[in-house]
C-alpha cells in the first residue's frame, strides 16, 4: 500500500519480509528432511532399514555388509537430491511466475538452498575427508573415503564447486527482483539492491535463526556450513545486482507478497512440530 505520497508503508516492507522468511524456512526443512527420506529408500533399495532423526539418519544393516556400490549410491543420494529438488522448483517457478501465488517464493527459495546444498558439499567432503569422527563425515566425504580418494583431490574438486556456486549466484537476483509489485522499485541499481535486502538478504538472516533454533544442538556443524554457503552466494548475488539489468516485462508485480501468507505459516508451524517432536524419537523407515 502507497502513502498519498506515493510511499510504501513501512509495516509492506515487514510483511514482505516476514512472508519470505517463511518461504525460506520452510523450503529449508522440506530439503534437509526430504534428503534423509530418499536416502533411506535408497537404503532400502539395498535392503538396509534406516532410522530418520531431526539431525541425521541411521542406517540398520540387517546383516548386510557396506560395499563401494552402496555407499556410493546412498551417500551420494542427499547431494543430488537437493540439487535436483532446486532445479525441479526452478522449472515450477519458470512455468507458473505468471500466476501470482506465494508458491513462486517458495519455489524461488528451494532453488537457492538446494543448489547451496549441492555446492557446499565440496566443502563439507573437505573438512571431512578421511576423518570418520568428524561431523563433516558425511555424503561426498564418505563416498570419497571408500574410493580411496587422495586428500588433496578432494580439495582441488572445491574448484568445480566454487564455479558452479558463481554461476548460480548471478542467477538468484533475478527471480527476487521478479516479485516486485511495480517496476519503479526495481527500475535504479540502489532500488534492486534496497529490494533484494529486504526480499531475501534479510529473510535469509531471521530464516538461518529459525532454522538453528529447530536444529540445535545435533548436527550444528553441517548446518552452519550449508547457511554460510547460501550467505556467500547471498553476497555475490549482492554485489552483482551492480551489473544487473531488469526489464519492465521480467517485473511479476506481486502485490500478495505485501499480504500476510498464513497458508505458508501453517505449513511451516505443522513441519516444525513434526521435526522437533515426531523426528526427535526418530522415524523407523522399514517396509
Amino acid at each position: 500500500m502507497l502513502d498519498t505520497k506515493g510511499k510504501e508503508q513501512w509495516y509492506d516492507k515487514l510483511i514482505r519480509i516476514f512472508n519470505s522468511t517463511v518461504c525460506f524456512s520452510l523450503a529449508y526443512a522440506i530439503i534437509t528432511y526430504g534428503g534423509f527420506f530418499f536416502m533411506a529408500l535408497a537404503g532400502k533399495f539395498f535392503k538396509l532399514d534406516a532410522n530418520i532423526y531431526y539431525f541425521g539418519i541411521r542406517f540398520l544393516l540387517n546383516g548386510h555388509k557396506w560395499s563401494k556400490l552402496k555407499v556410493s549410491v546412498i551417500y551420494s543420494t542427499y547431494p543430488f537430491f537437493a540439487l535436483l529438488f532446486g532445479l525441479l522448483m526452478l522449472y515450477f517457478f519458470d512455468r507458473l511466475k505468471r500466476k501470482p501465488s506465494m508458491l513462486n517464493v517458495f519455489f524461488a527459495w528451494s532453488f537457492v538452498i538446494g543448489t547451496c546444498f549441492f555446492t557446499a558439499q565440496g566443502l563439507i567432503a573437505s573438512l571431512g575427508a578421511n576423518e570418520f569422527n568428524s561431523p563433516f563425515y558425511q555424503n561426498f566425504a564418505v563416498v570419497f573415503a571408500w574410493w580411496f580418494l587422495p586428500v588433496p583431490f578432494v580439495y582441488a574438486i572445491n574448484v568445480f564447486f566454487i564455479i558452479l556456486l558463481l554461476y548460480f549466484s548471478i542467477n538468484y537476483p533475478k527471480i527476487f527482483l521478479s516479485f516486485s509489485y511495480s517496476f519503479s522499485k526495481v527500475n535504479k541499481s540502489s532500488r534492486r539492491r534496497s529490494y533484494f535486502v529486504e526480499t531475501a538478504i534479510v529473510p535469509f538472516v531471521l530464516g538461518a535463526i529459525i532454522t538453528s533454533a529447530v536444529t540445535f544442538p545435533m548436527n550444528i556443524f553441517v548446518h552452519s556450513i550449508y547457511l554460510m554457503v547460501i550467505g556467500i552466494s547471498l553476497l555475490i548475488s549482492w554485489i552483482a545486482l551492480f551489473y544487473l539489468e531488469i526489464m519492465k516485462d521480467d517485473v511479476l508485480q506481486y502485490k500478495l507478497l505485501q499480504k500476510l501468507s498464513f497458508g505458508m505459516l501453517f505449513v511451516l508451524t505443522l513441519v516444525i512440530i513434526f521435526i522437533k517432536f515426531i523426528t526427535w524419537r526418530g522415524i523407523f523407515v522399514s517396509f
